[in-house]
């Protein structure tokens, strides 16, 4: 009996190495293969509009479902995750994902579409997505930041498992090698204890709405290239930094709870986003007011973090 209490006793050390370097690989492909999928919509865009001859409003819902569900059902994963545990969860959305993809093959319309590879392959996500952030917490600590951002690179490198459409990788291989390149570089740097993380993190978002909001200046393709760059850079470095700098605020505790709102958040902001921007664009004819209303949510974001070190001081203060 004794023996058998000590093989079920969980580890309590982060590894930063060993065996984490196979979960830093599953999480990888959970990004490359799951997430990216959302990216790599359009490549069947065309495809289900020609097949089922639908509108562009129609055939869109299949990705916005998609995507929307993979983010917001963040805390359905964290009550699952509570639940099952992680493997169970993840094991699970590896059959949502597959499942949705295989029946999809049987489709006859868009609204089948709209459920079997929107919704289950949407929540399939979610479920593996929330599955591995959270292992990877327990298998990493020193080295969070970077092998987060590693883990994360495998999102921009989805391009790459696409290599015979060479139109998609002609528009967008440079940009995913380029917020790849960043993450990759940030989560290094955070990960040098230089200063606390969440710095990086506020920094970072302050430059993407900076940037946003000095895209309209952009007027000749150099300078639309050059802000692309920039942008790509700057988000690459608040991507890479989320999850790490949610574990060191909340300590390490509940942080399965805390990683399902922030899903659910960024899939309020997939929903709302896009309509607000085409709401502005309706309304004033330019994209200018979208660039605007953007660099303003991502200046805003940042406001949070100033209040960290009067917050730190007062949970300081109740715990004496």
């Amino acid at each position: 009996m004794l023996q058998r209490a000590r093989k079920a006793r969980p580890y309590t050390k982060a590894l930063d190495g060993g065996w984490g370097w196979m979960i830093l690989l599953h999480f990888f492909l959970v990004n490359m293969f799951v997430m990216g999928m959302m990216k790599m919509f359009a490549i069947f865009f065309v495809v289900f509009q020609e097949e089922f001859e639908s509108s562009s409003k129609q055939t869109g819902w299949i990705g916005f479902i998609m995507s929307s569900v993979g983010y917001s059902a963040g805390p359905l994963a964290t009550i699952v995750c509570d639940l099952t545990g992680e493997k169970t969860a993840s094991i699970l959305g590896a059959f949502l994902v597959a499942g949705g993809y295989l029946i999809s093959s049987w489709a006859t319309s868009i609204s089948f579409l709209c459920v079997t590879m929107g919704l289950l392959p949407g929540l399939g996500a979610a479920f593996l997505y929330q599955s591995a952030s959270v292992v990877a917490t327990k298998y990493f600590k020193k080295r969070l930041a970077f092998s987060t951002a590693i883990a994360r690179s495998g999102m921009g490198l989805t391009v790459l498992i696409a290599p015979f459409i060479k139109v998609l990788i002609d528009l967008y291989d440079w940009t995913g090698i380029t917020e790849t390149v960043s993450q990759i570089i940030a989560g290094w740097v955070a990960d040098q204890d230089w200063m606390k993380k969440y710095h990086y993190h506020k920094s970072y978002l302050i430059l993407c709405g900076t940037t946003n909001l000095l895209a309209p200046l952009a007027t000749t393709f150099p300078l639309l290239m050059t802000y692309t760059i920039f942008f790509a850079t700057f988000a690459g470095g608040y991507l890479a930094m989320i999850l790490p700098v949610l574990v060191d605020l909340s300590g390490g505790s509940r942080i399965q709870s805390f990683l399902g709102l922030v899903a659910f958040f960024a899939g309020m902001a997939i929903l709302s986003g896009p309509t607000i921007a085409g709401w502005l664009y309706d309304y004033t004819q330019t994209y200018t007011g979208s660039f605007y209303f953007s660099g303003i949510c991502y200046l805003l974001s940042s406001v949070s973090f100033f209040f960290v070190p009067l917050a730190e001081k007062w949970k300081n203060s109740l715990s004496r």
